[in-house]
């Protein structure tokens, strides 16, 4: 049996050591001494536990970023919410005028007043209570068309005018010169010619000439008898009344058809439109010139 002590085992043992060895001897003199390496490690370490309390801060102020962060976003969310419902409150209100421009031509006298009133009142915000009274209407200015159940557009003008407008002559005011041309063609059906057409394109004098030749004493030729409308705009007409007075000649009933639910681009109506200072001014001045005169709301 070999002996024990014999055996290679691979393991360093105290015998084994030989201190007198300068090849394989361990230097224990500078074992306690720091390499550079652990120097710097030391550094490291110590640099670390002095920036404990800063990075302690860095963690806070980080923290506290994302907070902000999260409110920030809270509040974005919050603003874009209150967007949302402010924009649908703006869709409604706008949804609700809309439907208020229209429905007032199918309302009564009353309700046709307050609404013209409104108007006055805004376009002359420096006149006294006194002053204004003067510029209203009266309910009995105006002839309900509430009854006319049919969509109101140009396709049922004609219609409508035969149903409600049973006057010799009848003024038709419309919002532009466009909407005069297409209403002018809507009621010339059958190219019976009861049209004419008053607007700025059309030469001031050319059209004053026009409503001579219609309403002026001379007037008895077939084309004279056979128009009944004058399809005009607001500033146009203003202008006329300025230059002529024949709408205000005779005994004869004159019928005044309001465009009025027809909508713009914008949808503004004749009524709710730049214009529709002008338009009062207009209604105003053929009333008090002229009798057995009846406003009507199409």
């Amino acid at each position: 049996m070999s002996n024990p002590d014999d055996l290679d085992d691979g393991l360093l043992y105290d015998n084994d050591l030989d201190y007198n060895n300068n090849e394989d001897a361990i230097d224990i003199s500078n074992i306690d001494e720091p390499t550079e390496a652990s120097k710097e490690t030391d550094k490291l370490s110590k640099k670390r536990e002095r920036n404990d309390g800063s990075e302690s801060e860095s963690e806070s102020e980080l923290e506290k970023k994302h907070v902000d962060n999260d409110e920030s976003k809270v509040s974005k969310r919050q603003k874009k919410l209150k967007n949302s419902k402010l924009h649908q409150k703006k869709q409604e209100q706008l949804e609700y005028d809309i439907k208020q421009r229209k429905d007032i031509a199918k309302a009564g006298g009353e309700k046709i007043v307050e609404f013209f009133s409104t108007l006055i009142r805004k376009a002359n915000p420096d006149l006294s209570a006194l002053e204004l009274g003067e510029l209203y209407f009266k309910k009995e200015d105006f002839l309900c068309s509430a009854k006319f159940e049919d969509e109101r557009n140009l396709t049922n003008f004609p219609k409508f005018m035969d149903n409600f407008s049973k006057s010799p002559k009848a003024i038709v005011l419309s919002m532009s010169n466009i909407r005069v041309a297409d209403v002018t063609r809507s009621l010339n059906f059958g190219n019976n010619s009861k049209c004419i057409k008053l607007f700025s394109k059309n030469k001031l004098k050319d059209d004053i000439s026009s409503i001579e030749a219609i309403l002026g004493e001379g007037a008895k030729t077939k084309r004279s008898k056979n128009v009944k409308y004058f399809i005009v705009t607001p500033t146009r007409m203003e202008k006329l009344l300025e230059n002529t007075d024949l709408f205000f000649k005779g005994k004869d009933k004159l019928d005044i058809i309001l465009d009025a639910s027809y909508l713009d681009n914008k949808k503004n109506s004749i009524l709710t439109s730049e214009n529709s200072a002008i338009l009062c001014k207009v209604l105003k001045t053929i009333l008090k010139n002229k009798s057995s005169v009846k406003v009507i709301l199409y």
